[in-house]
C-alpha cells in the first residue's frame, strides 16, 4: 500500500471485529455501534443492568470512532476545498422572481411583436411603502413588570406640577 495516508472516505468503510465476552460483532463503525446499542437495550429489558452498561460502553467507543471519522472527513473537505453540499447544485433565483407579497407572479402571455411595431416598455416597479410602527401601549400588562412598577415608571416620566 505504500506510505499514502488513508482518506476519510476509506475510513467509513473500514471493517471492525469486536469481541465482548463470548460475543463477536463485525461490521463498519456504524453497524457495530448500532449492534451494541441493540444488545444494551435487550440486556436492559431482561433486567441485567451490568451487562447493559458494558454494551453501552462498547457502543460509546464506536460512537467516538464515528465522530473521529466525521471530523477527518470535514478536515479533508476543508483542505481540498470541497464545498459541495446537496444544495450547491441548485440554481440561483433570478432577481424579480418573487412579487413584493412574496409569491411567484402569474405567468403572463408574451405578445408577439410585429416588425416595425413599437416594443412594449417594461413597467415601473412601485416604490416600497414605509409604515410607521408605534410602540406598544403600557395599558396592556407586561410579562416582566407588575402594574405597580409600570405606574411608578409612568409617574416618574410625568412633569412635576403642583397638585391643586
Amino acid at each position: 500500500m505504500g506510505n499514502r495516508p488513508r482518506s476519510a472516505a476509506s475510513l467509513r468503510h473500514q471493517s471492525f471485529d469486536s469481541n465482548c465476552g463470548d460475543l463477536r460483532v463485525r461490521g463498519n463503525a456504524w453497524q457495530v455501534h448500532e449492534k451494541y446499542q441493540a444488545l444494551a437495550r435487550d440486556a436492559s429489558s431482561s433486567g441485567d443492568r451490568v451487562l447493559a452498561e458494558n454494551y453501552l460502553q462498547h457502543a460509546e467507543h464506536y460512537y467516538r470512532i464515528i465522530e473521529a471519522i466525521d471530523e477527518a472527513a470535514a478536515a479533508e473537505q476543508r483542505i481540498h476545498g470541497d464545498t459541495t453540499s446537496p444544495f450547491s447544485q441548485q440554481p440561483d433565483v433570478p432577481s424579480g422572481y418573487y412579487t413584493q407579497a412574496g409569491s411567484i407572479p402569474a405567468e403572463q402571455p408574451k405578445a408577439v411583436s410585429q416588425p416595425g411595431s413599437p416594443q412594449p416598455q417594461p413597467q415601473a416597479q412601485p416604490e416600497a411603502t414605509v409604515q410607521q410602527r408605534t410602540p406598544p401601549s403600557t395599558a396592556q400588562p407586561s410579562p416582566f413588570f407588575t402594574q405597580e412598577e409600570i405606574d411608578e415608571q409612568n409617574a416618574e416620566k410625568s412633569p412635576l406640577a403642583a397638585a391643586r
